[in-house]
């Protein structure tokens, strides 16, 4: 039958107004009939590309769309619709090769502009995509939500520029002056305040962004990492764990979640998010790396094969040549008769060179792809050039070049190169890492800083030391690093080492108060006091609210016997933190050198509800205890101290004291002997050893014992006092005599055991002897010190009557004076 072609427009004009009123598929069908009525007009196949595009079935779009370029293709509009249509099914790289297309014939259309954008955009090209979308800005007919969109995308493209967050904001911020309800620009701007610093307006912005797209994980974990930053750490975690219930695999959800929880205080937690972060990280980054071996496997085995068939033509074209240069030269300088035999013996032997090792071509043991050399450059070149520091890749190149500047000047000093230990190790990163930009390693080292501290909380210290050596391979100027592998370093009793982390801590960031107590805590036990002090003070010129720092103090200048600064520092310590362990034992210690023996008693006993197992705090006890003459008590305590602490020589020792008041000298031999084997030069346990072989009547090793302790202290007066009485029943009374006196002029307090050592070797005079001068004055002594203390007791008690009864009286007074108010009231 004969169908009108003029019927087809009319088709197509239906189908325009029904694409107008949003009726796709009545769209679809007028123009359907069009193109039965008449298939060879190119408008019509636009026109149904273009509903095809609007129906969501973009591939009919881009065969309809070929179509019409098939048959005219000075229809460039038919370009932009294929390139939309590309784009939305997910082929941005043929959807910018359309939209150039149209550009060529149309440069000024800014809608065009706007939708290569995008494109460009989703392929990582962010310079164009920035000069797209800022170039569509400055077209007229853009509406207000596509001028918004392009600001949009010169924000997320800046941002993936890792530009200035400034420049970001800005960006952000024009956008949403032309659209309010952008919510994925205000997710950006708070993105880019987060890297600025201003949490709160972070927050704000990504909070505006969830009441729109609750379903973005981005937006949560972003959320989340701003409230971390503002110690909102039960806030951060809700909001990292909503992230990865929308996505499982959000590293920034992961990390965030996991610092979070370690501020909580749930370790476990945190180290289990760290290292999930960790894991995914580095399957992903080899993942990548696979897959740009294969890419990069591919490509050469393209390049080969044209190498290759490039190698068989020139082979060829050379066996030619050499075959006509020897017939020539045959046919010139050879005989007659000698004709047949050269014809007989077939060509000659080809010395070219064979393809496989021809100038230029790849050798076996060499697989890496080259470019191709022209023939005059190869004579030139030299075999392997060297390739400089700026073209090597990642940081191979830049260990290469270090250990080449080394070795060119191996005379210098080691002040003038000024290698230090964390710019070298910045050189090479680990084999895992590889290839990794520089904003991912530093992510992973912080990952690794983040599980560290983790397992330093649940006490896995080499756990702890492993990952802060991995984050310090990645980057080696992270103080934390330095300073968390040195506390675990200290907690496993490597002192020296802990206290070279420490200062390579300080040295990158001198207010770090951690590393201070950290150097100063080793130090002190290695007892450098002095050192201790200084760093502890310095700690506490940067943050006053650190106990640890005022209890570290305490105990080192308890060991300088500044005892006032020992006290004044242990209370700062208990003041800050009433569960603060070292304060309480540093206050023990100070009122036990003060002779507040029942302070110093009930402190060690606060340690020890605190701490059962500090030696230190049984050891104070004990010491007081023994001033409060509970010698069983005592004893307990200095076993318990050695229970815990078998190295204490001075425990041993005070046990010993304590056996021999009770009279157990054997178990007080013992103890002298196991404390002289641990410290040879201890006088005071060569004192009590002496004092028991006296009492055993062991006069001779007494003598002995008591002179060598006055060879290491010769002023000690209980030495000269034991070795006095023990020449005293040796019958040696002038010797006895001699350091009977010596040890009363020493120490007059303590006279009781020496002046008896004194009259035992005056004993043998049948007159008894008189009291000294100074017996008699240290009597009146004594009792002029009991009449004051009760003089003065008497005193207060008077003056507290006194108090008491002017008191009475002036609450009579206003008893009466509120009485006769009453009566002139009523």
């Amino acid at each position: 039958t004969f169908e009108d072609p003029c019927r087809a427009f009319n088709f197509s004009d239906l189908g325009d107004v029904e694409l107008q009123k949003g009726d796709t598929a009545g769209t679809l069908a007028a123009f359907n009939a069009a193109l039965e009525v008449e298939p060879r007009w190119p408008v019509i196949w636009l026109h149904r590309a273009h509903a095809k595009m609007e129906h969501g079935d973009f591939q009919g779009a881009i065969e309809d769309a070929s179509a019409t370029l098939a048959q005219d293709g000075r229809i460039v509009r038919a370009y932009a619709v294929r390139g939309e249509s590309y784009f939305k099914s997910g082929d941005a790289a043929k959807a910018v090769l359309d939209y150039d297309e149209f550009l060529k014939q149309e440069p000024e259309n800014a809608i065009l502009r706007w939708k290569r954008s995008r494109a460009r955009l989703d392929l990582g090209q962010l310079e164009g995509a920035i000069e797209d979308s800022q170039a569509a800005l400055r077209g007229s007919e853009l509406t207000e939500k596509v001028r918004a969109d392009c600001w949009l995308v010169t924000a997320l493209a800046k941002m993936r520029q890792a530009a200035d967050p400034q420049e970001v904001c800005m960006s952000c911020t024009s956008a949403l002056l032309h659209d309010k309800e952008l919510h994925e620009a205000m997710l950006v701007r708070g993105q880019a305040q987060l890297q600025l610093g201003f949490f709160a307006a972070s927050e704000l912005d990504c909070s505006a962004a969830l009441r729109a797209i609750p379903e973005s994980a981005t937006a949560w974990a972003t959320r989340g990492r701003a409230r971390l930053s503002q110690k909102s750490y039960r806030e951060a975690a809700d909001d990292c764990q909503q992230a990865l219930q929308l996505e499982g695999e959000s590293r920034l959800a992961m990390s965030t979640l996991g610092a979070a929880l370690l501020k909580l205080g749930d370790h476990q937690g945190a180290l289990e998010n760290c290292d999930k972060a960790v894991q995914y990280m580095l399957a992903l980054h080899r993942n990548e790396k696979a897959e740009e071996v294969e890419a990069a496997k591919k490509i050469k085995k393209k390049k080969g094969k044209g190498k290759e068939k490039k190698r068989r033509v020139t082979s060829k074209k050379r066996q030619t040549i050499l075959k006509a240069q020897s017939l020539a030269e045959n046919l010139v300088q050879a005989e007659p008769e000698e004709d047949d035999d050269d014809d007989d013996e077939g060509p000659p032997e080809d010395t070219s060179p064979p393809a496989d090792t021809e100038e230029g071509a790849e050798s076996p043991a060499d697989e890496s792809p080259r470019e191709e050399m022209p023939e005059e450059a190869r004579s030139d070149a030299p075999a392997e050039p060297a390739e400089p520091a700026s073209a090597s890749t990642g940081f191979s190149g830049l260990f290469d070049l270090t250990k080449h500047l080394i070795n060119e000047k191996p005379d210098l000093e080691a002040g003038e190169r000024q290698w230090d230990l964390a710019q070298l190790m910045l050189v090479k990163p680990p084999p895992e890492a590889e290839g990794m930009d520089r904003s991912e390693i530093e992510e992973l080292a912080e990952l690794y800083s983040m599980r560290a501290q983790a397992k330093v909380a649940l006490g896995d210290l080499e756990g702890t030391i492993a990952d802060c050596s991995s984050a310090l391979r990645l980057n080696a100027r992270v103080p934390f690093c330095w300073a968390a592998r040195a506390e675990a370093k200290r907690l496993q009793e490597k002192l020296e080492e802990a206290v070279k982390d420490a200062s390579e801590a300080l040295r990158l960031d001198p207010l770090n108060v951690s590393a201070y107590l950290t150097r100063a805590r080793a130090k002190l036990r290695v007892g450098e006091a002095q050192f201790v002090v200084t760093d502890c003070s310095e700690a506490l010129a940067l943050d006053l609210h650190q106990p640890t720092a005022w209890s570290t103090r305490a105990a080192a200048r308890l060991d300088l016997q500044d005892v006032p600064g020992a006290l004044s520092d242990a209370k700062s310590a208990i003041a800050l933190d009433p569960a603060d362990v070292d304060g309480w034992c540093s206050l023990s210690g100070a009122l036990l050198d003060l002779s507040d023996v029942v302070g110093a008693a009930e402190a060690a006993t606060k340690v020890l509800s605190l701490d059962g197992d500090c030696a230190r705090a049984w050891f104070n006890r004990g010491c007081a205890r023994v001033d409060l003459k509970d010698f069983v008590g005592a004893e307990g305590d200095f076993t318990e101290c050695i229970d815990l602490w078998p190295e204490s020589f001075m425990a041993f020792a005070r046990r010993a004291h304590v056996r021999l008041k009770q009279g157990n000298l054997e178990g007080a031999l013992a103890d002298c002997e196991q404390a002289l084997k641990l410290d040879p030069r201890l006088v005071e346990a060569m004192c009590i050893q002496a004092d028991v072989k006296r009492i055993n009547g062991d006069l001779k090793g007494a003598v002995t014992d008591a002179s060598l302790a006055l060879r290491h202290r010769p002023e000690c007066a209980a030495a000269f006092s034991i070795r006095g009485q023990s020449y005293s029943k040796m019958e040696k009374h002038d010797k006895g005599v001699q350091d009977c006196q010596k040890a009363v002029k020493l120490d007059p307090p303590t006279l009781e055991e020496p002046l008896l050592g004194w009259r035992h070797a005056c004993s043998s005079d049948p007159i008894p002897a008189p009291l000294s001068q100074w017996e008699v004055e240290a009597q009146q002594a004594k009792q002029k010190a009991a009449l004051q203390a009760m003089a003065a007791k008497e005193a207060a008690e008077k003056f507290a009557r006194r108090a008491a009864a002017a008191k009475k009286a002036q609450e009579e007074a206003m008893r009466q004076s509120m009485k006769k108010s009453r009566k002139k009231a009523a």
